[in-house]
């Protein structure tokens, strides 16, 4: 049976998104992290956030943000403090260690995606990037 084109690049595009999780995880894994806590500092790294904002961002439920968000303070990574908003509300914020931490991932999750992508000139690279944003544009809420 003959596999249609659609099929093939359905194929690629699990192939490739399954290799970048690969190198989100050693990435998280070389600065001492889950990728779960990786995922969540690099959030927090670019803006801090409320308990609500974080469990839509990550996808889970209340209590194991809860339980992530106790765990990275216990190791200094994360503070709780008050919104300066609403003070009913507490910012979960990078302390100084966890955008250090937060940092060296992104900065080595980079160098692994760009290993992988200078086997494309600089005109593929822009056009993978256009299609990339138009797919994800038609997928992320």
């Amino acid at each position: 049976m003959a596999t249609s084109k659609s099929e093939l690049v359905t194929a690629e595009v699990i192939r490739a998104t399954t290799t970048i999780g690969e190198h989100y995880y050693a990435s998280a894994t070389a600065v001492g992290l889950s990728v779960q806590e990786a995922r969540l500092l690099f959030i927090l790294s670019l803006k801090p956030s409320n308990m609500l904002g974080l469990t839509s961002a990550l996808k889970v439920p209340k209590s194991t943000m809860s339980g992530l968000i106790t765990r990275m303070e216990s190791t200094g990574l994360v503070a709780r403090e008050p919104d300066a908003r609403d003070r009913r509300n507490l910012l979960a914020t990078p302390t100084p260690r966890g955008t250090s931490v937060a940092t060296a991932f992104a900065r080595d999750l980079a160098s692994r995606v760009n290993g992988a992508l200078s086997l494309l000139d600089a005109s593929e690279q822009v056009e993978l990037a256009d299609i990339l944003n138009e797919v994800l544009a038609g997928i992320e809420p």
